[in-house]
């Protein structure tokens, strides 16, 4: 699967995640993760961060787990549909103290 951004002719919808999207849904992740990180982060904890929390297993989890609701963006592509994007809100009060 390739993963590219959705071009404005495209038809996007977004839906709840399943189990079955996991591996789509890590694919995703692990492309556009790094472009949200700052310039300066470091290469090798980019990829430690990705390896440990945007596999195809976590996001198994992820959209099983009650307290998160996974959302994924698919756009059509020849016979069936291709992920394109998602989303992750965590239920309740950040447990991180930088983002409180």
């Amino acid at each position: 699967m390739s993963v590219s951004p959705a071009g404005p002719a495209s038809r996007c919808r977004v839906r709840p995640a399943t189990r079955a999207d996991a591996a789509a849904l890590a694919e995703v992740a692990a492309a556009t993760f790094v472009l949200a990180c700052p310039p300066g982060m470091p290469p090798e904890s980019v990829a430690a961060f990705v390896a440990e929390n945007l596999t195809a297993e976590r996001f198994a989890e992820y959209v099983e787990d009650a307290g998160r609701a996974v959302l994924v963006a698919e756009e059509d592509a020849g016979a069936g549909t291709r992920a394109v994007g998602d989303a992750m809100l965590v239920h309740g009060e950040p447990y991180d103290g930088h983002v409180r």
